[in-house]
């Protein structure tokens, strides 16, 4: 195509757009980018002469600031926002005409889920670049023993051209393919009667939002109430939210009701559409408030007669023994489950607010897990989805484009009838990435079972030497994924950046143990992390997860690796998957994700002889760490999953108490001594349990958490009953029990034994001296 034509046929898709309320995409690839950069958006102005824009760049690389200001230079009229990559979770929550992102410096599929869809319909995207593989920094991380592979890049390419709405500048010439179907836009309708006030409804700009504004009257019933709404970007489930929570202030104060909400987020921006749209709602209703801003400029509180609505950061929500009034999650699924399960324990009514699809993660992953996180909690619940995009109109080419480009709505195919054959295999990457039916299979898998995955893990996963898909498959359906990364084998001096503090691209597991054990030998060891593992959500718990584990152990055993370890979030049944497979905990983080309120945790299988060794160096060091210091620096941590960490450590200590400890340990027994004076004795025996791996008996489960959050951790009573869901009565109990049948196993003693003692019974065990 010739270049005039091509500039003819964007301006007619573009006049189209704006009629039919679609967005067009424009993609340059070429050493000469800026005249066909240029052309590109003059031709836009000739179809709307002040558009509002964003351009995403590095402005810190050198030469991208000339870029902008040559850009910047053609809109003298209209709003024209410029923005740094690593800033642009700031802006999620706006609208654009144009949206420019220059790919020169960095090509980053999270960057690309994240911006194309601020277009609204009628509008135009444009990505440039001189080419999509040279001098890319996220490129650059993946980048192993010097070398990298393109797989990704070139099935992107390839689905920019399938796709209709997508104008091509490259090095080849021109191409246009515009698009030809229809979309439909929706009318709003409100219906006669409403719960929530009418007025909000009339601020609501879809059927979903009116839908959704009125399930907000269902947490002014008694009792615990939870909502959960999930919803693509770009459909307004923060704005609806919003006004809910506004409708919700209103019916309160119109019966004498006070309103207390706590919303929360992972960051306060996250947050800020929320706050911003209950506003307008308080504003329509009529209802006077005040405001306090940060000093970023964000709402973090408004408050008026009998109601205030307060942005708190997660950690402050997850220290709350007791919640009060409504809790807002935004942004749920990227908080985690643990957290939200938390949430559930503390307060009555919940709202849970998370995008599904992008780069947040996967919603029916998410859904599955909340379902039985609420089951578990018996609550009532609204499970509530918006369906019809905001933006743009319902049929929006570059949409589709989107999906399909950046793998954001995989789906496992349905299992064969018979699965008892199945097989064991290394995926040729090559093949998958350019077979949409098996990727959308293998990649389905990955993302249904976990609810964080993003757009940059497929090209991590696909360029990445060091990368490896391994799979079970039966006839054509795929069963289980595993996703490793090989690691170790590291050089001199890389070992030594490690012990210094340095970090390095790759390499996690061998860089948290020679940080943290200081061995030096096991930088030269060569293994696999296993990144992801994941079954077909209707074959899970049926031991297929275990089984291509193993098989994933002995492939690395053939190969002549040393070990094979995962790292992930200390999630409770995460980490029992693989402590009753037989890895051992040899790392904890000592600091808490605040994303995700969790404590990354590092297992290992040793492999070969000198890892066995090093493991169990490294397993003595982290349990002594973990029970030294697990009343400071692991006082968030739950009681459950320490349990399972020193459960799946074998590391010895003998611990031996004195005459001392064991006279007040009886005395509390007998009941002559509160808990609070037998304290010291009552720690000493939890220790002597906790260090002894060689026992044949244990405790019961809820025993074993008492004696963790209580006697190791020192959590109040109050919060530790809200944490584990059982009453102070049976917290007591549960103590008692547990220190009677530890003194009764260890010592052969119980309440019927001496609660004092004289000189001569004593040994060397005290000193005056």
């Amino acid at each position: 195509m010739q270049r005039n034509e091509f500039y003819e046929e964007l301006k007619k898709a573009l006049w189209d757009g704006k009629e039919k309320y679609y967005r067009n995409l424009v993609y340059i690839e070429k050493k000469d980018y800026l005249e066909d950069l240029l052309t590109s958006i003059k031709t836009y102005l000739e179809v709307n002469q002040s558009p509002s824009v964003i351009y995403a760049f590095h402005p810190w690389v050198s030469k991208a600031k000339e870029r902008r200001n040559i850009i910047k230079e053609l809109f003298k009229e209209g709003k024209f926002e410029d923005v740094d990559y690593a800033s642009t979770d700031e802006y999620l929550g706006n609208t654009y005409d144009l949206v420019i992102l220059d790919l020169v410096d960095n090509f980053q599929p999270n960057y690309i889920g994240r911006l194309v869809d601020l277009a609204r319909g009628g509008g135009l995207v444009i990505l440039y670049t001189d080419n999509l593989t040279e001098n890319k920094m996220f490129r650059n991380s993946i980048v192993r023993y010097g070398k990298i592979l393109d797989i990704y890049e070139r099935r992107f390419r390839k689905k920019l051209e399938e796709h209709e709405g997508i104008f091509i500048a490259n090095e080849e010439g021109y191409k246009a393919k515009p698009f030809v179907g229809n979309t439909k836009r929706e009318e709003v309708k409100i219906p006669q009667k409403t719960l929530m006030p009418r007025e909000l409804h009339e601020l609501a700009i879809s059927q979903d939002q009116i839908k959704v504004l009125e399930e907000f009257y269902f947490l002014l019933r008694g009792g615990k109430r939870v909502i959960s709404l999930t919803a693509a970007r770009g459909r307004g489930k923060s704005a609806v939210t919003g006004l809910g929570l506004a409708g919700i202030i209103k019916i309160n104060l119109d019966e004498g009701y006070d309103t207390e909400v706590t919303v929360t987020a992972p960051s306060l921006y996250s947050a800020s559409q929320i706050m911003e749209f209950a506003k307008k709602g308080l504003d329509v209703l009529k209802i006077k408030y005040k405001e306090k801003k940060s000093d970023t400029g964000f709402i973090r509180e408004i408050s008026g007669d009998h109601f205030e609505i307060n942005y708190k950061p997660p950690d402050a929500v997850s220290e709350v023994e007791t919640g009060k009034g409504i809790l807002v999650i935004d942004e749920a699924a990227a908080l985690g489950v643990n957290f939200i399960d938390l949430a559930l324990r503390k307060w009555k009514k919940v709202v849970l607010v998370t995008t599904i699809h992008g780069y947040e993660g996967s919603g029916k992953a998410f859904i599955r897990y909340l379902r039985k996180i609420i089951s578990e909690r018996k609550a009532p619940v609204r499970l509530l989805t918006m369906q019809k995009p905001l933006r743009y109109a319902e049929g929006d080419p570059i949409e589709k484009w989107l999906y399909d480009a950046l793998v954001l709505n995989p789906e496992p195919q349905r299992l064969p009838e018979d699965i008892s054959i199945a097989f064991y295999e290394t995926q040729d990457k090559e093949e998958l990435l350019m077979n949409d039916n098996k990727l959308f299979q293998v990649y389905g898998i990955l993302v249904s079972a976990h609810y964080r995955n993003n757009p940059d893990d497929l090209m991590i996963m696909a360029d990445g030497v060091h990368h490896s898909i391994k799979t079970i498959y039966s006839g054509d359906s795929y069963l289980a994924v595993v996703q490793t990364s090989e690691e170790g084998d590291l050089p001199d001096n890389l070992i030594d950046l490690a012990l210094r503090g340095g970090t390095f691209d790759g390499d996690l597991i061998p860089d948290r143990l020679l940080k943290h054990v200081r061995l030096r030998d096991f930088g030269k060891l060569k293994g696999w992390r296993i990144i992801r593992i994941a079954v077909v959500p209707e074959l899970q718990d049926k031991g297929l997860g275990s089984k291509i584990l193993q098989m994933v152990t002995e492939d690395a055993r053939e190969k002549g690796l040393d070990w094979i370890g995962s790292s992930f979030m200390g999630d409770y049944r995460v980490l029992k998957f693989w402590v009753k497979n037989g890895f051992i905990p040899v790392h904890v983080s000592p600091v808490r994700n605040e994303k995700y309120g969790d404590f990354p945790v590092v297992v290992i299988k040793p492999l070969s002889e000198i890892a066995k060794r090093i493991v169990d160096i490294s397993a003595f060091i982290f349990k002594e760490k973990l029970l030294g210091t697990i009343h400071d620096i692991y006082f968030n941590m739950s009681p459950q999953v320490a349990q399972l960490l020193l459960r799946g450590n074998k590391a010895y200590k003998d611990i031996n108490l004195s005459k001392l400890h064991l006279a007040k340990i009886v005395a509390f027994l007998q009941g002559t001594s509160p808990y609070e004076a037998s304290a010291d004795g009552i720690h000493l025996l939890t220790l002597k349990y906790f260090w002894d791996s060689k026992r044949d008996w244990s405790l019961y489960d809820e025993e074993e958490w008492i004696l963790i959050g209580k006697v190791l951790q020192g959590k109040p009573w109050g919060y530790l009953s809200t944490l584990l869901g059982i009453n102070r009565t049976q917290m007591n109990e549960l103590l008692y029990t547990a220190v009677a049948t530890m003194l009764k196993k260890y010592y052969n003693m119980d309440a019927e034994g001496n609660i004092g003692y004289s000189l001569s019974d004593l040994g060397d065990e005290f000193t005056t001296r």
